[in-house]
């Protein structure tokens, strides 16, 4: 199989067009061909940090910068800017805050230059910039590229402040990583030299597609074989190789199952006949010792009168047994015809009569319609009947009740307890060979000898109640 997709790689593969490059070169041919069209803008890398530092662009710095600095030392430049009083931490690393906060108790002016100088950002969070302005808004211009762009009022989105404003936390990391292409806010910033070029939408699409490049947003936890920035690229198949491939393997797939699936069908339906072969031939090398038994049974029949009163009662249980083999034989016969035809049916002059005999051995209540003769076929019924009381009282929950009735030419008998089970039972239960509760074969037996009565078997409940129906049509009883 594997060389049949091999092969079918290379032949697809050789329908390609002879000028597809791989991704790389089709990457520096998209850059090529933006850098040879024009921007809607172009800025100077080393002017905008200048412009715009780090601290002054990344998100965390609006938050307060407990990481940096001890924290009895800030609680104590708290409670000092509060009352303007000290005690006052003595830390080097709280210097400058230290001198802001006394600047602003003290209504110092502090010189521009001291901005820079001290870093910009305030232990508590946001620019120095920003909280000296509340208490001197008239240093506005002065102080205005001391702020964090976020602390400035919103810029129009086609100036550089407008456009770092509006960049996502991880789009401003990759701009500060000097990243050699990234995407914000659907325009594609691409690096040259010292130079961000920027493009919309429609520029490097068109760019793209003559090349049959895309990408996708970079994923921290995704897989990427080529990525820049947070741009993922990858190439587009024109060939429809993959797909060719998905559904080539998919026939496969689909051909594999239906295959293994006939196999197995093949290899069950091999051991049922195997089965079956056995059963028959067990029940034909069986039917010479019945035969020489009932042969013997007949003999001391003739010579009963010669027989002890004692051997009696075990004379009448030989008798019995023979019997119920030479039934059972004739029976098994039946049931183990290969052309597994419907059983052969005997009349039945009181259906009532013979039920009430079947039921003597149980405690079993019995709701019987109008009595009737019927055509049945009496072994295997007597045996699907005595079974399914047997069940009833061995595992299920008493009282029983067996009910008759018929409707339209059937027989029909329900064998009913107090049980749980239900028709959702009914498939595991019938599975041959596996038991539950000792349920198992002989459920399968009766089920399979209703069916080839040309009736059916099914379950229903709570309460148990197994239902059989037989088609029971006589010339007495039709009508």
């Amino acid at each position: 199989m594997k060389k049949y997709v091999l092969f079918l790689s290379l032949l697809l593969s050789g329908l390609q067009p002879a000028w597809a490059e791989n991704l790389p070169e089709r990457l520096s041919a998209v850059r090529a061909e933006l850098l040879a069209s024009e921007p809607v803008a172009t800025y100077d890398f080393r002017q905008l940090q200048s412009q715009f530092p780090t601290p002054l662009l990344i998100p965390t710095t609006l938050l307060p910068q407990s990481a940096k600095y001890p924290l009895k030392s800030l609680r104590r430049l708290y409670q000092g800017s509060l009352t303007c009083k000290g005690p006052w931490p003595v830390t080097p690393l709280l210097t400058q805050p230290l001198v802001f906060t006394r600047a602003l108790c003290n209504n110092t002016v502090l010189p521009v230059g001291w901005f820079a100088r001290a870093g910009y950002i305030h232990p508590g969070g946001g620019s120095y910039a920003a909280r000296y302005l509340a208490v001197h808004p008239d240093m506005e211009q002065q102080l205005a590229r001391f702020l964090h762009v976020q602390e400035r009022e919103l810029a129009p989105t086609n100036t550089a402040l407008g456009r770092l404003q509006r960049m996502s936390p991880d789009e401003v990391a990759v701009y500060i990583a000097g990243a050699e292409a990234f995407v914000s806010n659907g325009e594609l910033w691409i690096r040259n030299g010292n130079e961000y070029h920027i493009y919309d939408q429609p520029v490097w699409s068109q760019a793209m597609g003559k090349f049959d490049v895309n990408f996708t947003r970079l994923k921290h936890d995704g897989f990427c074989i080529l990525k820049s920035g947070n741009i993922c690229w990858a190439e587009e198949d024109q060939s429809h190789l993959t797909s060719y491939l998905l559904v080539g393997l998919l026939v496969v797939n689909i051909g594999l199952l239906v295959g293994w699936g006939f196999y197995r069908w093949r290899i069950r339906r091999r051991a049922m006949q195997e089965r079956m072969l056995v059963l028959q031939i067990l029940t034909h090398e069986l039917r010479t010792p019945i035969a020489s038994l009932a042969m013997t049974v007949e003999g001391f029949r003739r010579h009963f009168d010669a027989l002890p009163e004692s051997l009696y009662d075990e004379f009448r249980r030989l008798t019995e047994d023979s019997r119920r083999l030479r039934q059972l034989a004739e029976a098994s016969k039946d049931y183990l015809q290969a052309n597994q035809q419907e059983l052969s049916v005997s009349h039945v002059e009181s259906f009532n009569e013979w039920v009430e005999y079947l039921s003597e051995p149980y405690e079993v209540t019995l709701e019987l319609a109008q009595d009737r003769p019927v055509d049945v076929n009496v072994y295997w019924l007597g045996t699907c009947i005595d079974n399914l009381l047997s069940n009833a009282h061995k595992y299920g929950v008493k009282p029983v009740k067996l009910t008759s009735s018929f409707d339209s030419g059937k027989l029909i008998v329900r064998v009913s307890d107090n049980g749980p089970l239900s028709h959702k039972d009914w498939a595991r239960l019938r599975k041959p060979f596996v038991s539950e509760k000792g349920l198992g074969l002989g459920l399968t037996i009766v089920e399979s000898m209703i069916r080839r009565m040309g009736g059916r078997m099914k379950l229903v409940g709570p309460p148990t109640t197994f239902i059989l129906e037989i088609p029971c049509e006589s010339d007495s009883a039709s009508g």
